[in-house]
């Protein structure tokens, strides 16, 4: 299931490709936060990660975020007004 957002103000459409989402948020863990726009999970996701690898358990981290990612990312766009289709 891809969901789709739209902004009612001027059309803009956004489609969430979850698996893409998972994707990256599994392989790149606070960096793609960053490079969606979402700097609090960024930096909950390294913080909570760098303490956690301490103990050699920082994967679950990345592997948590991943399973969540689509729908921080589909939360994000409706918090910014976009309309799910």
């Amino acid at each position: 299931v891809m969901p789709e957002f739209y902004n009612p103000s001027n059309g803009h459409k956004v489609v969430v490709i979850n698996w893409k989402v998972f994707l990256g948020a599994f392989l790149f863990g606070p960096i793609f936060f960053l490079c969606v726009g979402e700097i609090g999970h960024a930096l909950a996701n390294f913080a909570v990660g760098l303490f956690l690898w301490s103990f050699f358990l920082g994967w679950i981290v990345w592997i948590g975020y991943a399973v969540v990612s689509p729908k921080i990312v589909s939360e994000k766009w409706l918090k910014r007004g976009y309309k799910k289709e």
